[in-house]
């Protein structure tokens, strides 16, 4: 792209117009272009080129990153919490819950408290019917994921969130293998999280493939990535997902310690025991449902948003408080006489 260095310094504008736009063109390349005003999820302008269409933003991506509301931003605040943006809580009100939890005395205790009342047993059966049976990649663990849901309503924490981990993993690898072509059996924290990014630019590309250049493409994929959250919603979510995978999930070791033990490296190599606590199960469940989300953008099978909760769901839910009341309860009676449970 003949034209870059122009572009990239109107990104650089507190603010543009169009007449900016034509007189930067007219002085560092000596054309005349068109120029129209555009929405794509942001205020910015189409630039009609004779290497085909272009365009910028109104405003800098970095005075779009401080000043506008995204899902990945409201990510960025609940990371001290350990919480992944939750789909089927509404925008106003999680933004108003965090706010609140935030602003507590014991944020992480509220935290811990808000997810366990949030989380129930109805949403764990919705995603479990609509979301995670209907996922080709969780197709071959159905039967853990439904198993683990029965161990955290039985009260069996270690046993519920221990037998997630795998399943998470292999979730996301199935879904980057199918998307990316990425290695099968692949491990490794760093390639996944390069999947995600990828993710990330792959879908947002194929929804502007309309323009040859956008803010950062072919020169910086950090501010691309940035620009895409900005006018692509899934690539928001995914993007918010991507720094809850590396910020909490698979944050390592050496950068100091995790809340409430919830990291996948100290629950899987059991370098700590303090995982337990009822709330990481909605941890890393609601990071399975983060992997539906990325799958419906090309199953059509899993649901793009959050259907609710019908009849189907509402029995499992029933049988899981069964199992409450009649195991989890009675089997905490016993243990609190023989150990501090």
């Amino acid at each position: 792209m003949k034209y870059e260095n122009t572009l990239r310094k109107l990104c650089r504008q507190p603010k543009l117009t169009i007449e900016q736009i034509q007189s930067a063109f007219r002085k560092c390349n000596s054309i005349e272009v068109e120029v129209t005003a555009s929405n794509i999820g942001r205020n910015g302008f189409s630039i009609q080129t004779d290497e085909g269409l272009c365009f910028v933003t109104e405003r800098p991506i970095r005075y779009l990153n401080s000043r506008w509301g995204r899902v990945t931003g409201l990510q960025e605040r609940m990371l001290d919490l350990a919480i992944p943006v939750p789909l089927y809580v509404g925008e106003g009100t999680l933004v108003k819950d965090i706010h609140r939890i935030q602003n507590s005395q014991k944020p992480l205790n509220e935290a811990n408290l808000w997810l366990h009342e949030t989380f129930t047993s109805e949403i764990a059966a919705a995603y479990f019917n609509k979301y995670l049976c209907a996922s080709e990649s969780f197709s071959e663990y159905k039967t853990i994921i439904f198993e683990s849901i029965e161990a955290y309503y039985l009260g069996l924490d270690h046993i519920a969130i221990m037998s997630l981990f795998p399943v998470f993993e292999a979730g996301l690898r199935n879904i980057q293998r199918k998307v990316l072509n990425k290695d099968p059996s692949n491990v490794s924290a760093a390639e996944f999280e390069k999947g995600l990014k990828e993710l990330i630019l792959t879908w947002g590309r194929g929804r502007l493939s309309q323009y040859v250049w956008h803010p950062g493409k072919g020169y910086n994929k950090q501010v691309e990535i940035d620009f895409f959250t900005h006018t692509n919603p899934q690539c928001d979510v995914i993007n918010a997902f991507r720094l809850f995978f590396s910020g909490v999930l698979y944050k390592s070791s050496h950068r100091g310690g995790s809340l409430n033990g919830f990291n996948r490296h100290l629950v899987v190599h059991l370098l700590r025991n303090d995982f337990n606590e009822p709330s990481n199960y909605a941890r890393i469940f609601l990071a399975l449902t983060q992997v539906t989300f990325i799958e419906s953008l090309q199953n059509t099978n899993v649901p793009f948003s959050w259907r609710g909760v019908n009849e189907d769901d509402r029995k499992i839910s029933n049988y899981m408080r069964t199992l409450t009341d009649q195991f989890f309860l009675p089997r905490r009676k016993i243990l609190r006489g023989i150990c501090d449970y």
